[in-house]
């Protein structure tokens, strides 16, 4: 390999490598850094990442909340053939109905959760997020697995009165 062979390939790597030293330093202490922990979220379904911080198991939920409002975001067959004492209906596919009677039942000081079907339902995450953000409320909680947790921990379909 010729002296000139030899150069340029030294000044191509410095070329390359020169700008990553600056760029590592500035992606690990600049005030303004990227949020990587919400670039790792980037492939989940937007606020699937937040509503996971929402979801609190029952005996949690009866501890700090033990006036919630409590709201069934499974379909309404479901919602018919059992719930939660005192549980509203209100899905996103029925919206408006739903969120009218929640208003009107809500005293806006309660704390409200949300749960559907079980574990790997996620409709409750999105009415959560939903009701946050029309609500403006940040009290507002996902029973982490859902209808199936509640029915194991009270061991009925209708299980015991949460209001």
């Amino acid at each position: 390999m010729s002296g000139a062979s030899r150069a340029f390939i030294r000044a191509a790597v410095l070329l390359l490598l020169g700008p990553l030293l600056p760029a590592l330093a500035t992606a690990l202490w600049h005030p303004r850094r990227p949020d990587w922990a919400a670039l790792r979220h980037a492939g989940m379904p937007p606020g699937a990442a937040e509503a996971a911080a929402l979801r609190l198991d029952l005996a949690e939920l009866r501890a700090a909340h033990p006036d919630a409002l409590w709201i069934d975001a499974r379909p309404a067959r479901d919602y018919a053939a059992a719930h939660v004492p005192g549980a509203l209906a209100l899905t996103e596919d029925v919206w408006e109905e739903g969120f009218a009677r929640l208003v009107e039942a809500w005293d806006g000081a309660a704390s409200i959760v949300v749960y559907c079907g079980g574990e790997h339902c996620r409709a409750s995450e999105a009415v959560a997020l939903r009701l946050r953000r029309d609500l403006d409320c940040g009290r507002v909680f996902v029973l982490a697995g859902g209808w199936e947790a509640w029915q194991a921990a009270t061991g009925s379909p209708q299980g015991g009165a949460t209001r």
